[in-house]
């Protein structure tokens, strides 16, 4: 149980959150020096590999207690509280931006249907507020909060799978095969369709998810092996990530190299010792970077110094949730070891 835990998956979360917010900044910013370098911030991967641990950890975490109660309880805990306090905070204080007038803005449609839509993860039906930000690139309030829907729907999902094999109705292996199958025809279906937007929904991201639990379902074999499947599966992956442009690998290949990483370089055990601020990294990013293009400062000031600046609001709105906010629904024992840091922090 200890090999299992002490791992990187925390360091590697944070890689992932900060290269979605880097690629967005990059977009959103529309500077033509950073353009370039947008092709180093790889969204689609970030995203996979963050679906890749959820399978993962999301099944260790069942696993160690099946009551559906309790293990909905704590899926609710961890991801609702700070979620609907992004979008009240958006919908409330983006007033102050609005092209609307102060009444117009909290009376209109739109505005409510912000709110019922983001509040219940679909975020695709109403993306923007009443006149904010539509001198921007694009209006939306919180561009990254579409896979978060897709994380509820696995959290959903888990239960049944493991309730499936449990009753010993279908072998776990052909259940997941099967899973996985559906999965990649429906992506490959849809991305070569040119319907990208589609094909990255469910069912086209469980391909990811699965792997991940079944790497934990069979963490003893890949730790045993790990240094033999990794050179085969990152050739294999890189050749069809930028050679042959396909699919069929690509959940297996990458899932092995996000769990490699995982259980290796030791130095980078303990990158989550004062707290998880992947999950505040991933929400906040958004608004921020729309906030700074709002006010031109990326095109008015040196936007490097500004990019920082920014990069540093994100990352105080990401402890300050973590710790004021998230901290605050935990397990009491995470709770306790994360607040005996804090205190150890402010007395250094």
């Amino acid at each position: 149980m200890n090999k299992i835990n002490t791992n990187n998956f925390d360091f590697l979360r944070v890689v992932f959150a900060s290269t979605v917010a880097i690629a967005h900044l990059i977009e959103l910013s529309q500077i033509n020096s950073f353009q370039p370098y947008l092709k180093f911030f790889n969204t689609r991967l970030a995203i996979d590999g963050f679906f890749i641990i959820s399978g993962f950890l999301i099944a260790k975490s069942y696993e160690s207690n099946k009551k559906l109660k309790v293990y909905i309880k704590k899926r609710i805990k961890r991801i609702v509280p700070a979620y609907f306090f992004v979008i009240l905070l958006c919908a409330i204080f983006f007033s102050a931006v609005s092209t609307e007038a102060f009444s117009d803005y909290f009376f209109s449609k739109q505005f409510w249907r912000y709110l019922v839509a983001n509040l219940s993860f679909q975020n695709y039906i109403e993306p923007c507020l009443p006149g904010v930000f539509e001198g921007n690139l694009i209006c939306a309030v919180n561009g990254a909060l579409w896979t978060i829907k897709i994380e509820e729907a696995f959290y959903l999902l888990l239960p049944l799978f493991y309730y499936v094999i449990d009753s010993k109705k279908v072998n776990i292996y052909i259940l997941s095969v099967s899973i996985y199958l559906v999965s990649v025809v429906y992506f490959s279906y849809f991305y070569y369709a040119d319907m990208y937007r589609i094909a990255k929904q469910l069912p086209g991201a469980l391909a990811f998810f699965i792997t991940g639990v079944m790497y934990y379902r069979n963490f003893e074999f890949l730790i045993k092996w790990k240094h033999y499947f990794i050179i085969p599966c990152l050739v294999l992956f890189v050749l069809e990530q930028y050679v042959f442009s396909t699919y069929i690998f690509k959940p297996i290949t990458y899932g092995f190299m996000v769990f490699y990483v995982a259980y290796n370089f030791k130095w980078l055990n303990n990158f989550g010792k004062y707290g998880d601020f992947t999950y505040g990294i991933y929400i906040y990013h958004f608004p921020l970077i729309q906030i700074f293009v709002h006010y031109n400062l990326f095109h008015d000031y040196n936007p490097i110094l500004v990019s920082i600046l920014l990069l540093f609001f994100v990352l105080i709105a990401s402890v300050l949730s973590w710790y004021l906010l998230e901290l605050q629904y935990l397990s009491e024992n995470r709770k306790l070891r994360y607040k005996k840091l804090y205190r150890g922090l402010r007395y250094q």
